[in-house]
């Protein structure tokens, strides 16, 4: 839901819930996305562990109607749920590691900037580029 000018997850959010509890159910497996002919995005499902590589990043653009501290307080919201049932998704930009989220990360001086545990930035460099690739033009 969308409250205090962000998207807002909090605990009795039942598709935020419905979503973590079934990505949870999944062990093990891959998923592949093809958009036009092309790969867009490959999910790699390892028992708590989820990597959505953006191979074709472009092709999942939003719209920049929510600024920076209110998407960085939805990841944050977003991450702790991820911890509160022990999973951990990363994010890759094209085949290399941009964040992760939940329950492995380990923040160092990202903690700085998200005042999170559950958030781990794996490279300045790529999480910028992802950012860039998923702006609107």
């Amino acid at each position: 839901m969308v409250g205090d000018d962000h998207l807002h997850i909090d605990e009795d959010d039942q598709i935020a819930n419905t979503l973590v509890k079934s990505m949870r159910a999944a062990t093990e497996g891959v998923i592949k996305i093809d958009i036009k002919d092309q790969s867009a995005v490959q999910i790699n499902l390892n028992n708590n562990s989820i990597m959505v590589d953006l191979l074709q990043p472009e092709f999942f653009r939003i719209s920049e109607e929510l600024g920076f501290f209110d998407k960085l307080k939805t990841a944050k919201e977003f991450s702790q749920k991820l911890t509160d049932n022990g999973l951990t998704m990363s994010f890759l930009r094209k085949g290399k590691e941009a964040i992760s989220l939940g329950k492995d990360a380990k923040p160092t001086l990202s903690r700085l900037l998200t005042r999170s545990d559950d958030i781990q930035i794996d490279s300045i460099k790529e999480l910028a580029n992802l950012k860039r690739d998923l702006e609107e033009e």
